[in-house]
């Protein structure tokens, strides 16, 4: 039986129930999660090989790179939270409901959306917004919700803002205006009287409990969004003496993205409960929803470990328990009434059901370091004799001295830095001596496609689609075709600067790798760099225990992505060439290439793959 290298990715830890690799040594997709029966997997090469033989939804040639999509783990993932809301629930007693919304912010596509929507009727499955843009998409959307569907409106708001939401409380929608900052209540207040609409009110609470790494730097107490507890009071003190109290209905928060674990869930929805509980008790307010905000992560290395921003140490039932039982604890202690439970859980709805993926272009070896191993150690022992040196003048200077001793420590902290590059270089080198690293250049763009690689350090699951029943002997690093220094990606999930990869053979058909658990964000996120686009979409469904492509749509052409740089593509661009090649006797051969070169994609198009290695 051929081996699988699929462990090597650690497919287990970061893509179960979701992701496996099949006999053929194919990455297949299981679009029924744990539900999935054997010969139910769908063959990602496969797709693939379809998806090219075919056209686009338009008739057009389909390009590379594209993202394929698999609504049925949407609906599993969704599915999965509300089963582990419902057991917590009946297991422990809680007297309320719980009825979750989606972000549109994480995926902004209308089939994600249409499909959560969808998938969530039952469960009245709403959506948060938190732009005029994204209030209008979420009316429109929720118009085919279940009735009581929470429309919740939160980000920064004008009167316009105020005003759409209030109108879509008028047409039926259960919209609540959630209060950023106290001069909000002034807006809601005069556009209400404007409009004779009464409003539902939520206020952001600014909690103290805080997470670590990046996704916690704009909690606690400086968070950019939110009122302190004694502003809260305030805004509530404020309704009452309008005589408006039951305007207020519910509290949110939201400590940041990527919860590392359930105890920091716990802590923090014990925190806003006892917040809540004082708003009935102390002021009278009709407090209905708690609502817990996002932070449900994904552990996207695969260790379950929560030490990092790649990583959450608990799955959907541990996340849902700490969230009723901190609620319940805190309801329970001060007699009120359990509230509805409301979470903005995006990411980990949304992140499993798409892949990126990328096709191989060509290949190159790496050139190696400059100088040898022996070279870089002894600068080393250069810096560090040195830097003895300095520790023994800066102790001896402690007596009476000032600048002086400033001067000994940025001196010791510069050459400690510089040891530290040199012993990175060092190990680079080692371990190229034994293997060269090849760059493979891959038609994309990290800044479209990959975005928070590049602008936060987010790092995903990343595997070769087929080959995976032969051992991966190469080293890769992956290049894209910008013109950045910063468009490689070289740093992958558990701490390696490889990635392991095959040979390129034109002989044995392309060669693609796929990007994993990129369903959040990346496509909202990505942007323009050399006028680089998005990619084509796929969507694939599982029918009667087989795949069904079911669209095919190609990114932006590239007439449309310079249009979004204001040119009138006709005239600013089409017109001067035209003129430029008709004086010049070339435009029967400029005007075909002109054609073709505005309606495709801007990626690279027929390009042949060199046997390098």
């Amino acid at each position: 039986m051929a081996k699988n290298y699929g462990e090597l990715y650690n497919i287990v830890g970061w893509g179960e129930p979701y992701f496996t690799v099949n006999s053929k040594g194919h990455l297949c997709a299981k679009p029924h999660g744990r539900e999935t029966m054997p010969g139910q997997e769908i063959d990602v090469h496969s797709v693939i090989e379809q998806v090219l033989a075919g056209t686009t939804n338009d008739s057009k040639k389909v390009q590379f790179p594209m993202i394929l999509r698999f609504p049925d783990v949407l609906k599993v993932r969704l599915d999965s939270l509300h089963a582990a809301f419902k057991d917590t629930i009946a297991c422990i007693g809680y007297k309320n409901k719980y009825q979750g919304v989606y972000p549109i912010k994480v995926n902004q596509n209308k089939d994600v959306i249409q499909d959560l929507v969808r998938f969530g009727h039952d469960e009245s499955y709403g959506l948060e917004a938190g732009s005029k843009p994204e209030l209008l998409v979420a009316m429109g959307c929720l118009t085919k919700a279940k009735p009581g569907a929470y429309l919740v409106c939160n980000g920064y708001k004008d009167a316009d803002f105020i005003a759409l939401a209030l109108s879509a409380r008028a047409m039926g929608l259960n919209c609540i205006i959630v209060l950023e900052m106290e001069e909000e209540l002034d807006i809601v207040i005069e556009q209400s009287a404007r409009l004779g609409v009464e409003p539902l009110i939520g206020i952001r609470a600014k909690l103290l409990t805080k997470i670590p790494g990046h996704f916690g730097s704009t909690a606690g107490k400086r968070g950019k969004f939110g009122l302190l507890e004694e502003k809260i009071y305030g805004v509530a003190e404020r309704l009452k003496a309008m005589g408006k109290l039951h305007w207020l209905t519910m509290l949110h928060f939201h400590i940041g993205s990527m919860i590392p674990t359930a105890e920091i869930v716990y802590e923090a929805v014990s925190e806003a409960s006892g917040v809540y509980c004082n708003l009935v008790t102390r002021y009278g307010a009709p407090m209905t929803v708690l609502d817990c905000g996002g932070g449900l992560g994904v552990d996207y290395d695969g260790t379950r470990s929560g030490d990092s921003d790649m990583s959450v140490a608990y799955g959907l039932e541990e996340y849902a328990s700490s969230v009723v039982r901190a609620a319940r604890a805190q309801c329970d202690a001060r007699g009120v009434a359990h509230p509805v439970l409301c979470t903005e859980s995006g990411r980990a709805m949304v992140t499993h059901h798409s892949m990126i993926i990328l096709e191989a272009l060509s290949v190159i070896p790496e050139p190696p370091e400059d100088e040898t191993c022996q070279q870089l150690m002894n600068k080393i022992q250069d810096l560090s004799s040195k830097q003895q040196g300095n520790v023994a003048a800066n102790c001896a200077g402690r007596v009476g001295a000032g600048a002086g001793l400033y001067s000994h420590g940025a001196e010791l902290q510069k050459q400690g830095i510089e040891i530290y590059k040199l012993a990175k270089k060092m190990c680079k080198r080692f371990t190229s001596d034994a293997s060269t690293i090849y760059n493979y250049h891959m038609n994309l763009s990290v800044f479209s496609l990959v975005a928070d690689y590049w602008g936060v350090g987010q790092l995903f699951p990343m595997m070769p689609v087929s080959r995976l029943d032969e051992s991966p002997v190469i080293r890769g690093t992956l290049v894209d075709i910008t013109c950045d220094s910063d468009g490689k990606i070289d740093k992958f999930i558990g701490g390696s600067e490889t990635l392991p990869l095959h040979p390129l053979d034109p002989e044995r058909g392309a060669y693609y790798v796929a990007v994993l658990l990129s369903g959040s964000y990346q496509e909202a996120l990505a942007c323009k760099h050399n006028l680089f686009s998005g990619p084509t979409l796929v969507r694939v469904e599982s029918v009667a225990g087989a795949f069904k492509i079911v669209s095919v749509e190609m990114g932006p052409t590239t007439e449309e992505i310079i249009s979004t740089m204001r040119f009138d593509v006709k005239e600013d661009i089409g017109r001067a060439v035209e003129e430029l090649a008709k004086k010049n006797n070339l435009w029967v051969n400029v005007e075909p290439l002109m054609a073709k070169g505005l309606t495709t994609m801007p990626y690279l198009n027929e390009y042949k793959i060199p046997k390098t290695i």
